[in-house]
């Protein structure tokens, strides 16, 4: 399992996901879009483990809020991941990028790293590179190159060569078509429009994430009563 250090936005954005976490501006009807994805990707999510319980979690990769979910939560992920007592599924967005004017599209181009990593056949590091990204998210000062995404991903164990993937943003339409999908669209078996990120399942339960005093050990009991 990787390290992980503290985070200087987690406090104060834990603290917001009570409210609404990172809403659309709007969900515009889904396009046709042609294009490339991962080798082993199931349908617009990209898979870890092949535990008995079932995790999935919807998220953007220039999301505060799921940043902060992804400090207090991950750990567990990705050692419930490498135990195979999950079967993780994350479905990324990428419109909190474009609603924040960000020109360096940093949500679509860390996804596409994540959908790179998978169809490198190495989706058990999907959770490590996840939490690197999620840490390293847009400040005032610029979003991390694709040197540091590659950096980023050698240091969460990925040993497979993404580069031309990270370079010429492969799966970026692959990326933009999963938020096309999921924007507006209720989630089958529940009641949950996908209007907003994060959003997390278990086992077809919605999770409720509220503050962030309570989401790790509440997600401990829906595991564990889901296994």
């Amino acid at each position: 399992m990787t390290s992980r250090s503290p985070r200087a936005l987690v406090a104060a954005a834990a603290l917001l996901l009570l409210l609404t976490g990172c809403q659309a501006a709007s969900t515009a009807a889904p396009t046709a879009a042609a294009s490339a994805a991962p080798a082993t990707a199931d349908g617009y999510g990209l898979t870890a483990g092949a535990g008995p319980v079932d995790v999935q979690l919807w998220t953007d990769l220039s999301c505060p809020y799921c940043q902060a979910l992804e400090a207090e939560t991950g750990a567990l992920l990705e050692q419930w991941v490498a135990d195979d007592a999950i079967t993780l599924t994350l479905h990324p967005l990428n419109f909190v990028s474009a609603k924040h004017g960000d020109e360096t599209d940093w949500s679509t181009r860390a996804a596409n790293a994540l959908a790179a990593t998978v169809d490198a056949g190495q989706g058990d590091r999907l959770p490590a590179l996840y939490a690197l990204l999620q840490e390293h998210q847009l400040t005032e000062a610029g979003a991390p190159t694709d040197e540091e995404i590659l950096a980023f991903a050698a240091e969460a164990g990925v040993t497979a060569d993404i580069a031309d993937a990270v370079a010429a943003q492969r799966f970026g339409a692959w990326v933009t078509a999963s938020n096309e999908h999921w924007l507006g669209r209720t989630i089958d078996g529940t009641e949950r429009v996908v209007d907003g990120v994060p959003i997390l399942l278990v086992d077809g339960a919605v999770f409720e994430i509220t503050d962030g005093a309570t989401n790790a050990q509440r997600l401990q009991d829906a595991v564990a009563a889901a296994g």
